[in-house]
């Protein structure tokens, strides 16, 4: 038997992966691959879409299912295919998207679908984010976006506008089939209710390869807290939010201190 072929890292991507220059580290690539080459399994978790994940896996080993959409899609990125995918009641959502365009005029509305990511805002409207990436959209109408399948809703903006939409989200009463997490400080997301990357790792439990492996998840932000809290091992980074560190059971050094080195190579041989 292999020296890690019982283990299944699964790990955040922004804040913890990825450090502050918008890089893997060498030093976390090289202690990826010694895993991995030594049958460990590893993922990640994250709210980016299929699209715009890949300019950060180009030389990461990812020989685990990944999970996108904050949780709404489980993904095999080595045969290109989704495992699992949990769709929005689009239509219910209708109203208040309407209101945030309306009420909200330099917010970016972005709804991601298995094709891509879409913009619904004015063209004045831009997500910083989107721009300094590069990130591949489609800015459309509403009405042509709902003809297809939405794997969640996304609000970018500054983090009072952000709450006051929040607001007007219980307003309207749809937490009742939907749930919704500030991932970022300028990100609102709005997800199918019980959809989280808390319980994508719970179906990645339930698949055949990883049902009997030990499970270690690492994240830094308010919505990996449930992921972080059902692993066997969870980790924060020494960046992560307190309600992160506050579940975790090991906290580790920070995104830009090569947290992934130092996981694999301090950590996990003490497990």
């Amino acid at each position: 038997m292999s020296k890690y072929n019982n283990y299944l890292i699964i790990s955040d991507l922004d804040g913890t992966l990825i450090n502050s220059q918008h890089t893997i580290s060498e030093k976390n690539l090289a202690a990826i691959e010694a895993f991995t080459a030594n049958g460990g399994r590893f993922a990640v978790a994250t709210g980016r879409s299929i699209q715009n994940i890949r300019p950060f896996i180009k030389n990461l080993r990812l020989n685990g299912p990944c999970i996108l959409y904050n949780g709404a899609a489980v993904y095999d990125f080595k045969g290109e295919r989704i495992l699992k995918a949990e769709f929005l009641k689009k239509e219910i959502l209708v109203d208040y998207i309407n209101y945030c365009l309306a009420t909200y005029h330099n917010m970016v509305v972005e709804i991601f679908t298995p094709e891509g990511m879409f913009i619904i805002s004015p063209e004045k409207n831009t997500d910083a984010y989107v721009v300094k990436e590069k990130q591949p959209f489609t800015r459309s109408e509403l009405k042509e976006v709902l003809k297809l399948d939405w794997l969640k809703l996304m609000l970018y903006d500054k983090h009072h506008t952000l709450a006051e939409a929040r607001q007007a989200f219980m307003k309207f009463g749809l937490e009742a089939d939907f749930d919704d997490v500030f991932s970022h400080e300028f990100y609102f997301e709005v997800l199918k209710k019980g959809i989280s990357k808390g319980s994508a790792l719970q179906s990645l439990r339930s698949m055949e390869p990883f049902r009997n492996k030990t499970i270690l998840a690492v994240g830094d932000y308010d919505n990996d807290i449930e992921m972080v809290s059902l692993a066997d091992v969870g980790i924060a980074v020494e960046n992560a939010r307190e309600g992160v560190k506050a579940v975790a059971k090991r906290i580790t050094v920070s995104n830009d201190r090569d947290a992934m080195h130092e996981i694999i190579c301090n950590i996990l041989p003490e497990l």
